[in-house]
């Protein structure tokens, strides 16, 4: 319905109207395209109304058509919170049954025919491409196993909408939405390698965000003071260890998951810091580290939370380790503490539940470290690599999921920069401004 507003410039109701008579003159003639055009007249006979009036409309006729089949099987029984207490077993399978033919019936055959139909009346021109980008799929707008099978729903129908060559349906997830999305939703014989040729992973270079931040400064400056280009090199110091050292803006985006919004977080606290001083220096950056080292902890904590909930707990292994460090100088109470705590926690952790496993002698103590290896490689708070003449890998930039059998042969880990103020993590004067092995330097 989005699209064909956007094809057909539908903005009112006599838009509605002419578009669905063009319409019934072009499927006049084929029972399947009428019975297109009789889905049409169902659904979307208001297409100019905006897309949540629409939603509601939808969900109140699915609900008075599923009342309908449901209250013709089970008579006698009010559909509501109150009553669904006492109904049984059988009925309650009745109930599910029913429901799902209402929305199988209603949608999935005329669902076909209506995309066969708009690829050829609506949808005919292939050098028009039309586009529907959804976005904010991870904010609380159901609760969470709802949310997984709404987004699970909306992978599935994206990959059916692809038989329209010039339609494009993008949907905006994060890494550890779609990881829970499939997690939460998978069945029996589910392959997630399946879907990767449905998914584009968006990543930044340290130029274009360097550039980015170029960007923003210069257009704050032009409004506010100034309407010559201000550089970043204006305002920051100059490099550490000289003219071939590190540049203040490696130094931030090393510090984040090389994703815009840490690498302005960084900056803006910068900013904060140095308010009223003609330039940003050494100190002030060190010091809105901290405050932004904290932030990106909690960052962590709340984006992982669903898979994680018990992050807050695991993640103090690393309190006060050295930047880089192999299993045998993990602190041994660093490890029985933490173990401790998460063995107690009651949560669906996977920390957590070989935690309580290891209390009950079930498991050893390496099985848990993996497993908590293995949740702080998936969240990017470590790195690590298999040999000394192997780079580290990290989950933010290297593509391809690690399973145990990986972990287990970790020689070295580091600990991400981002992380170290908050962390309390150990590391030489000498090696605070030494650049991370990469390969997109900043020109």
């Amino acid at each position: 319905m989005e699209f064909l507003k956007i094809r057909h410039d539908i903005s009112s109701e006599s838009d509605t109207r002419n578009f669905l008579t063009s319409l019934a003159s072009f499927l006049r003639k084929d029972e399947i395209r009428k019975r297109a055009l009789e889905y049409f007249r169902e659904w979307g006979d208001k297409f100019w109304i905006d897309t949540d009036t629409h939603l509601r409309e939808i969900t109140k006729k699915l609900e008075n058509d599923t009342k309908a089949k449901i209250g013709a099987a089970l008579h006698g029984i009010e559909l509501n919170a109150e009553a669904a207490k006492r109904i049984s077993e059988e009925d309650k399978h009745e109930i599910k049954k029913r429901a799902s033919e209402v929305v199988s019936g209603m949608q999935i055959q005329k669902l076909n025919e209506v995309l066969d139909m708009l690829a050829e009346h609506s949808f005919s021109d292939l050098q028009k491409k039309h586009y529907i980008v959804i976005d904010q799929l991870d904010e609380n707008w159901a609760e969470n196993n709802t949310r997984y099978k709404f987004i699970r729903a909306l992978i599935e129908e994206i990959k059916v909408f692809r038989r329209i060559k010039n339609v494009k349906i993008i949907a905006a997830l994060r890494h550890d939405l779609l990881k829970s999305v499939f997690n939460i939703t998978r069945g029996s014989g589910f392959q997630e390698e399946k879907y990767e040729s449905y998914i584009l992973d968006l990543q930044w270079t340290a130029n274009q965000l360097n550039e980015l931040v170029s960007k923003r400064i210069q257009e704050v400056f032009k409004k506010q003071y100034t309407r010559e280009n201000v550089e970043i090199n204006d305002l920051f110091p100059s490099p550490k260890g000289g003219s071939k050292g590190m540049l203040p803006i490696e130094y931030i985006i090393e510090r984040t998951l090389y994703r815009p919004r840490d690498v302005l977080q960084f900056v803006n606290e910068c900013f904060k810091i140095a308010l009223n001083r003609e330039r940003i220096s050494w100190d002030s950056i060190h010091k809105a580290e901290s405050v932004y080292s904290e932030k990106r902890l909690r960052s962590l904590k709340e984006e992982w939370g669903d898979i994680y909930p018990s992050f807050e707990e695991t993640i103090e292994i690393l309190r006060e380790v050295p930047e880089k460090f192999t299993r045998t100088l993990i602190p041994k109470n660093n490890i029985e503490s933490v173990a401790s705590e998460l063995a107690i926690q009651n949560t669906n952790d996977p920390c957590a539940i070989i935690a309580s496993k290891m209390l009950n002698s079930e498991v050893r103590e390496s099985d848990v470290i993996n497993e908590i290896f293995l949740c702080l490689y998936n969240i990017s708070a470590i790195g690590f690599k298999v040999s000394p003449l192997t780079p580290y890998k990290w989950s933010f930039r290297d593509s391809g999921p690690v399973n145990k059998a990986e972990i287990k042969r970790a020689s070295h880990i580091k600990v991400h920069k981002m992380l170290h103020k908050a962390l309390d993590i150990k590391i030489a004067i000498s090696d605070i401004y030494n650049k991370d092995d990469r390969d997109d330097e900043i020109d």
